[in-house]
């Protein structure tokens, strides 16, 4: 009985000890890593159970159509993330009157955005010979149509609504906006499992059933936290000031830059797999990428609330705290370097036993994977740092270099050379070699505390 006592009473001396600057990043990110390990787990039970309802063909066709539709969440021209820093600055001012300003002038914002774009490409999409574009069976492009249309719709509404995450985040509430994907998930395989009871498999029907779900939660948290206590800061038409765009946007261009690379260079992965191969080969890749991704969600869940605290620290030119976090960043990162190879070598097994086919992603696919997740978790620690920073124009310069080159490299790698999806995957990861590269110096430089000011722009 008094060890179970002594464990909590410990956990609450560790996260009350240190400045509190330290405290706060020490709760958020234990708030965050339940979370996302709840998420987690949730997401590798999606992937049967999907699987189970769709066949092989049919999930990696959902897989591909779905992340088409998910780029339209990078067309915000970086307005959330511009909300995020700028409400973060207001209410470091106690000057509630400006937050409510600039919380409703970004969601007039976001409609103005998104119902007009929204409005466009319904009228595109059934112009678009869907089939042909994603290496199917024509038989399926009115039902790709009808998918695309509803995720649209849907995926339009969850942008908007999204806003929430980036308040959240700004008065400090990391973990508890963190939530918001892992409810969404929790809710959609529920769906599916009544799904898979009363329905045979359809894209249709599994695009309406769930695609609507996290869009809900976003509402009615968003009600939830406006009517409590985020009601300083409740939109409302009144209090919408146009003039605010300009000052919600001046930051959030450089980050809408960096938002269209991860367009292109991750968002793209599964459309230029299923062109240059198959949907198979999508989800072949998809299964592999879930599973050694895991490693790099939970380093990105502990360093994520670190972007605000070094915004801090940056401010206050604390370079002695923020060298100290940057050190135990790189064991952290040893560590999950550690996990990924051993995922790697227990892949076979792991997907024995959570999709019943050890054979689903072929070897070469699966280290390909974990080659990747490895560079890309590196650039991820370093982005964060930088982004909190705020010194963001050499990674905005390099991202939109690596914007223009992946395509065509990728084209290079997958069809030319004939490598298929591992040419894909290759051309991920040379590109992330070279972020990995800039970034390194470019944050090293800074924490160093005397650089050329070209590192700090």
């Amino acid at each position: 009985m008094k060890s179970r006592i002594r464990i909590p009473a410990r956990v609450q001396a560790f996260l009350n000890s240190g400045d509190s600057r330290s405290v706060t990043v020490k709760r958020n990110i234990l708030g965050s890593v339940g979370v996302k390990v709840a998420n987690i787990g949730i997401q590798l039970l999606l992937v049967p159970m999907t699987l189970g309802y769709l066949d092989d063909e049919l999930y990696g066709i959902w897989l591909t159509v779905s992340s088409i539709i998910m780029w339209i969440g990078y067309f915000d021209i970086g307005l959330t993330a511009g909300l995020r820093n700028r409400l973060s600055e207001a209410l470091a001012k106690d000057d509630y009157e400006r937050g409510r300003q600039l919380v409703s002038t970004a969601y007039v914002l976001l409609l103005l955005i998104f119902v007009p774009f929204g409005i466009i490409l319904s009228a595109i999409i059934p112009h678009i010979e869907w089939s042909h574009l994603l290496n199917v069976d024509p038989s399926y492009n009115d039902e790709l149509i009808v998918v695309m249309e509803i995720l649209l719709s849907a995926f339009a509404l969850q942008m908007v609504f999204s806003a929430i995450t980036s308040i959240l985040t700004a008065v400090q509430k990391v973990a508890m906006a963190s939530a918001f994907p892992m409810l969404g998930n929790l809710f959609s395989l529920i769906a599916i499992l009544i799904l898979k009871e009363f329905t045979h498999g359809s894209l249709e029907i599994l695009a309406l059933s769930i695609s609507y779900i996290p869009v809900a939660v976003l509402i009615v948290s968003s009600l939830i936290f406006f009517g409590g206590s985020l009601r300083r800061i409740r939109p409302g038409v009144k209090w919408v000031r146009m003039r605010l765009g300009r000052d919600i946007f001046s930051l959030g261009i450089q980050f809408f830059i960096i938002q269209i690379q991860l367009l292109v260079v991750y968002q793209s992965t599964n459309l230029l797999i299923a062109y240059v191969s198959s949907p198979v080969e999508v989800t072949s890749f998809n299964v592999a990428y879930r599973y050694i991704n895991t490693a790099s969600m939970i380093l990105y869940v502990i360093i994520s609330p670190l972007c605000p605290a070094f915004t801090d620290a940056f401010t206050k030119k604390d370079y002695g705290w923020m060298r100290m976090v940057y050190n135990k960043m790189t064991y952290l990162y040893a560590a999950a370097l550690g996990c990924i190879v051993l995922m790697v070598l227990l892949a076979p097994i792991v997907f024995r036993i959570w999709v019943d086919d050890a054979d689903i992603s072929p070897v070469i696919m699966t280290v390909s994977v974990g080659v990747y997740v490895a560079v890309y978790s590196w650039v991820s620690i370093q982005a964060v740092l930088i982004n909190g920073i705020g010194s963001i124009r050499i990674e905005t310069l390099v991202t939109t270099a690596g914007m223009l080159v992946m395509v065509p490299l990728a084209l290079l790698l997958g069809r030319s050379a004939g490598l298929g999806a591992i040419g894909i995957v290759t051309a991920m990861t040379i590109i992330n070699v070279v972020y990995a590269l800039c970034f390194t110096v470019q944050l090293r430089k800074i924490l160093s505390g005397s650089c050329a000011p070209v590192w700090l722009k």
